[in-house]
């Protein structure tokens, strides 16, 4: 036989076998979830982060048909655990439960910040939302955000704010203030819960999830000002959204879900569907409520956007008072 044709024949063999094989292991793929999901949450148990993101891996499971284990991975911010995230296999087995200061505060704050939200992690969905509250010690003679504003332009520095950290949503949210009606606060940096403090007048100003409000309140030690949400919550009618008064001065605290880059696209369409339906879950819906959070169960492109413009926003806040990134 012809050497040249015989090649031909073999270089035709070997691609149909190649085809074969391929086609083979395709098949052999099992279907997502094959396996226990690992819900990473950068945070400490008890948190808000914990305990939403709890409520949701319990009826996740229910959802995917395979086991949700919860993994508390703290530290520095919440970096360390974006990080277990990031580095795991991109196979939609691991998936990372945060809020909005690691994902959209992080990158202007915190300095040689090790992951980027947009490149090294593809959304999910968002999964939860819930306000911050403005409060004040009853010894600071306001009763309204307007008041409060009025009174710390005339302290500019007097009043003290108790902050979690640079890189939280009260301290930013503060320069925020600062930047829409020149109002001067002292942010007071605690490793810790500060509510001790807040109580007694060693700060006087705090801004606050909305899950600690009912407790604080209780003492008769404190009052609500204001609620950093768009709308007023339903669990807090009484209470004035910030934007009230000062006009287009909205900060969710929010939840979201995302997976490591290079997620399969029908992956994540799996799991943002899984996380919508957990979302609309009557019973899912009354545990957000005790703790002061609404549904979202948004897509994964929906989430994008609000990544993509909380971003553009502490960067002009963080620019307009010019604040360095710290470690």
């Amino acid at each position: 036989m012809n050497p040249t044709i015989c090649g031909r024949a073999a270089g035709r063999l070997a691609a149909s076998l190649c085809g074969l094989l391929l086609c083979a292991c395709a098949m052999a793929q099992p279907a997502f979830p094959s396996r226990q999901i690992t819900l990473v949450l950068p945070a400490a148990a008890g948190t808000g982060v914990d305990i939403i993101g709890r409520i949701g891996a319990q009826r996740l499971a229910e959802v995917l048909g395979q086991p949700v284990v919860v993994e508390n991975v703290v530290g520095a911010s919440g970096v360390i655990g974006v990080q277990r995230a990031v580095r795991a296999r991109p196979d939609g087995h691991t998936l990372l439960f945060t809020f909005n200061q690691t994902m959209t505060m992080n990158p202007h704050v915190v300095a040689n910040l090790p992951y980027d939200p947009r490149k090294d992690l593809v959304p999910v969905s968002r999964f939860a939302a819930s306000p911050f509250v403005w409060m004040v010690n009853t010894q600071v003679p306001v009763h309204s955000f307007a008041e409060l504003v009025a009174y710390a332009k005339a302290r500019p520095g007097k009043l003290a704010i108790g902050v979690m950290g640079y890189a939280s949503a009260a301290y930013l949210g503060a320069q925020l203030l600062a930047v829409q009606t020149g109002a001067e606060l002292l942010a007071v940096n605690y490793a810790g819960n500060f509510s001790a403090d807040l109580l007694s007048n060693v700060v006087q100003v705090s801004m606050s999830p909305a899950a600690q409000v009912p407790s604080l309140l209780a003492s008769g030690k404190v009052r609500a000002l204001a609620q950093t949400g768009a709308q007023r919550a339903a669990s807090m009618p009484d209470v004035p959204t910030v934007g009230e008064t000062v006009p287009g001065f909205v900060i969710d605290a929010w939840y979201g879900v995302w997976v490591p880059a290079g997620t399969p696209v029908e992956t994540v369409a799996t799991l943002s569907d899984a996380w919508q339906k957990v979302a609309a879950m009557p019973e899912v819906r009354r545990q957000l409520a005790a703790v002061s959070a609404v549904p979202v169960g948004s897509t994964s492109d929906a989430l994008r956007t609000v990544v993509d413009d909380e971003l553009t926003l502490w960067g002009q806040v963080v620019k307009a008072r010019r604040i360095a990134p710290s470690q």
